[in-house]
């Protein structure tokens, strides 16, 4: 990576990254249902079709993927980087999958993309292929020519073919995901995500409960006030802005609480499909991108947390973004 001198004299709260495929054949689907798996519901260029010959060694094989950081209000670039294709380190770790009954184009999405307190990022790439979904983990570091620190595949889903839909880290070095039991689609759990190994622990932390006819999504955590926040959307549709009280415990279940905040919207209108992505600056503004109207390209925008008013900000060519807090 050959970072560009100018990244340096930019304030920090003021430089996006995004990620997505380096590869050629990137889809360009957007559908009205996030969670139809079938119509590939993330817009270019955060989802692609796999080639034959990368089918084989997919479990063991991460994605070439492109990060750039960018200066918000101007949009300009200000690096990029290729991140080579590479080995997991567990390649010997068993992973749970069995084949699907219907045919479906093998695919990849970028399903998570988030800063680490040690100043690396994580991404989380899905590929779903007739004889099961396979997600690995990427640890890459932008301030290195190397790229990648390490990759792993995710293991130790309790159910077949659940798929790693949103991660973030927290406290104690410890990972946190939103897990889709079904592919994509709900119903959804959260769960803890060793660093060091990939494998996924259900009992680690008391964590809230999902409910079941809900798609959960984004997770993200305020650098500020260290609350965590998501998506959550169902029927009749709508999308709102979601807290992770994690302090405070529900009288009847004894976890965690999930406290549904504002129904995002923009000019008046309430979103009819999911966020693709949401981000705190390092000065705790909330960003979010998103795909409102089936447009050629995604649009960033700054969302009220309290209203769920959401403001555009600028065109964006990533799904996935995120801020670097060190």
């Amino acid at each position: 990576m050959n970072p560009n001198l100018q990244e340096t004299t930019v304030h920090k709260s003021s430089i996006i990254y995004g990620v997505h495929f380096a590869t050629s054949n990137n889809l360009n689907v957007l559908s009205e249902s996030v969670a139809s798996e079938t119509a590939i519901n993330i817009s270019h260029p955060v989802a692609r079709l796999l080639h034959s010959s990368e089918v084989k060694n997919i479990t063991h094989t991460t994605p070439e993927i492109s990060l750039v950081s960018l200066e918000i209000q101007t949009g300009k670039q200000l690096s990029h980087s290729t991140i080579s294709a590479n080995i997991v380190e567990n390649q010997n770790t068993h992973t749970k999958h069995v084949p699907k009954a219907f045919h479906t184009k093998p695919h990849e999405r970028i399903t998570s993309f988030a800063p680490l307190s040690n100043g690396m990022f994580i991404i989380a790439c899905t590929a779903h292929m007739q004889n099961g979904n396979f997600t690995r983990l990427i640890f890459i570091n932008s301030k290195k020519s190397s790229g990648t620190h390490k990759a792993l595949k995710v293991s130790g889903f309790k159910q077949e073919n659940s798929t790693l839909e949103s991660l973030i880290e927290i406290k104690d070095g410890k990972l946190l995901g939103i897990v889709s039991l079904n592919s994509g689609i709900p119903p959804f759990e959260l769960v803890t995500i060793d660093y060091k190994t990939g494998k996924v622990t259900y009992d680690e932390l008391v964590l809230p409960d999902l409910q079941p006819d809900r798609r959960y999504s984004n997770l993200t955590q305020s650098p500020v006030n260290r609350k965590i926040y998501a998506t959550s959307m169902g029927i009749p549709m709508g999308v709102h802005l979601v807290q992770l009280d994690m302090e405070n415990n529900s009288g009847i279940t004894g976890k965690p609480l999930i406290i549904k905040l504002s129904e995002l919207h923009f000019e008046n209108k309430a979103l009819a499909s999911d966020l693709l992505s949401l981000a705190f600056s390092p000065l705790g503004k909330l960003y979010a991108v998103a795909n409102l109207n089936h447009q050629p390209m995604n649009s960033l925008f700054t969302v009220d947390i309290k209203t769920g008013e959401m403001t555009l900000v600028k065109k964006l060519a990533y799904g996935k973004i995120a801020f670097a807090y060190t």
